[in-house]
């Protein structure tokens, strides 16, 4: 059975980055891929859902007896034109003119276009969009910080000399400055304590903060595909909990950010959580945390 060609194009930049993610050639595959995920999606049907979310809209893509993940209404925006603004900006880098709103709506509907055509491609296949979300995120961080990140780092044992610790993606801007430990998901649920447990082992081994965590999210949205109910699970007390009691995250990002968690910052440790759009306008300061 032939390949569908959102999955070609997938396979091609599977590919790709194992060369590196500072390649031009990753854009363009971007780009097929956006423009295959748009129409494909364009000749679905749409059914709104009940959102159980405080001030947020939902709706999925349905093929048959197939339904996507949950929509976010008002960020879902596909515009190929907004994407090549984008890409021209990055080559002049004056990205500081585009509005954090135009970034972070771009990029979700980027991403969840993607996404929502696996769901109807490829149904109960989690593990394609998981990745695509981390090459997908990955590429921009390496265009920001104008380095190849890595996927593992060296951990000293007294009995067993060296080991590695793998994770998503380590950014090391270089001797006496900052390096940044950016794990990608497209939700945490129950796997959030590892966000902080692999913060804390970098702080242990490397020094207080010497990594800077900044966590990537897709969203915390909950599809209940029979009652056609959409809700958002979220854990802020236990994350409460981790920042105060095991390790100090800096920023944590989601292209869909849970209303719980955007409230954090607050509260008592502070957490910031904050659209992933944010990333490029305030990267400057990031470094200087």
């Amino acid at each position: 059975m032939k390949r569908h060609p959102i999955l070609q194009s997938y396979d091609l930049l599977k590919t790709e980055v194992k060369a590196g993610f500072l390649r031009f050639r990753i854009a363009e595959i971007l780009s097929d891929i956006y423009q295959k995920s748009v129409e494909l999606l364009d000749n679905e049907d749409r059914i709104e859902l009940k959102s159980k979310v405080e001030g947020k809209t939902y709706f999925a893509f349905k093929r048959g007896k197939k339904i996507s993940r949950a929509i976010n209404s008002i960020l879902f925006n596909p515009n190929l034109d907004a994407w090549i603004n984008f890409r021209e900006a990055m080559k002049a880098n004056s990205i500081d003119e585009i509005s954090n709103e135009n970034l972070s709506k771009l990029l979700y509907s980027m991403a969840i276009s993607f996404c929502a055509s696996i769901d109807l491609i490829k149904d109960g296949d989690q593990k394609t969009p998981g990745t695509f979300f981390e090459y997908f995120v990955a590429y921009f961080y390496a265009w920001r910080f104008g380095i190849e990140p890595q996927n593992a780092i060296d951990i000293m044992t007294p009995d067993e000399g060296s080991t590695k610790l793998h994770t998503d993606f380590i950014f090391d801007l270089g001797v006496k400055r900052p390096k940044f430990h950016m794990p990608v998901k497209t939700s945490s649920r129950e796997r959030s304590i590892m966000l902080w447990a692999h913060q804390k082992l970098l702080d242990g081994v490397y020094g207080i903060q010497r990594f800077i965590g900044t966590p990537v999210l897709l969203a915390e949205t909950k599809t209940d595909k029979s009652k056609k109910e959409v809700v958002e699970i979220c854990m802020p007390e236990q994350w409460r909990v981790y920042q105060l009691y095991v390790a100090q995250i800096r920023r944590i990002y989601y292209f869909d950010l849970p209303v719980a968690y955007s409230k954090l910052q607050d509260e008592f440790p502070p957490l910031v959580v904050k659209p992933f759009g944010e990333f490029f306008h305030e990267f400057d300061d990031l470094k200087n945390l």
